[in-house]
């Protein structure tokens, strides 16, 4: 049952995919190349489907980063070598092993394949959610973790003076200060999960580079691949935009700020 609501929540999303791509392809037919034209449709529906991996990925990471985060700076020490070993194994392999083991390799177990968790674990979508959130939730703990490390001491000085406890000193003073100093490196690294988001392909996922590749193994023009860098460019240039207005319009500007003395003034 759950997986039929699943598939059925799949396939409302494909459905919608579709009705935009055909909307947005039609008045582009008679300027697109003649082997992308036909497909057209396909490629927005992966560039959607990969802006939805992605968008997820990136905010179960960032969940994730900062409980880590809190348990590296004030959990117990007993916490601390996990999570360690988590980040270097996340940071110290590369991504395509991490899809192929956990797609490929978990399959191999029949008590798996019979569990509850195979309702994920059998879908290359979900795989890819999975992996992604964690691979970029390995890089968000170290990055958050360097920028609070970088803090001023006089600040947990002032904390303790002021009685605060350290869950407090940690959600008030240390992990705002720590989103505003490391949102540019933040958002650097959603970009290059957006970049190594094409990898899902490979475990059946049809994302905007899975479904480049399908439409390529009919056509075998490269200008396919032209239009998925396109579509790629786009999505790289709405995460920057993003990711700059809420630096500019929701985080309280800090001295080195290049807009801060105007806002100043």
């Amino acid at each position: 049952m759950t997986e039929g609501i699943f598939n059925s929540i799949y396939f409302w999303f494909k459905g919608w995919h579709y009705d935009i791509g055909e909307a947005v392809c039609l008045p582009l037919e008679q300027i697109l190349p003649s082997s992308i034209s036909p497909y057209c449709p396909r490629l927005i529906d992966g560039f959607f489907s990969t802006f939805e991996l992605v968008a997820l990925s990136l905010i179960f990471a960032f969940l994730l980063a900062r409980m880590m985060t809190q348990l590296l700076v004030i959990g117990p020490i007993l916490s601390h070598r996990p999570i360690k070993i988590y980040i270097y194994i996340f940071q110290g392999t590369p991504i395509l092993i991490q899809l192929w083991m956990v797609y490929f390799g978990l399959a191999q177990f029949k008590w798996i394949q019979e569990s509850v968790g195979w309702i994920f674990l059998g879908s290359g979508w979900w795989v890819g959610l999975i992996v992604l959130t964690l691979n970029s939730a390995a890089y968000q703990t170290n990055i958050l973790i360097g920028a609070i490390r970088n803090l001023p001491q006089g600040q947990l000085e002032g904390a303790r003076s002021m009685g605060m406890n350290p869950r407090q000193t940690y959600r008030m003073i240390l992990f705002p200060q720590a989103i505003r100093t490391s949102w540019s490196a933040l958002a650097n690294e959603g970009i290059l999960l957006l970049k190594a988001s094409a990898l899902v392909s490979t475990i059946t996922v049809l994302d905007l580079m899975g479904h480049a590749r399908t439409i390529f193994s009919r056509s075998y023009d490269l200008w396919v691949y032209g239009g998925a860098a396109l579509l790629y460019i786009l999505l790289t240039a709405f995460m920057t935009l993003t990711a700059f207005l809420i630096r500019r319009y929701w985080f309280q500007s800090l001295p080195t700020d290049p807009w801060f003395r105007e806002i100043s003034r």
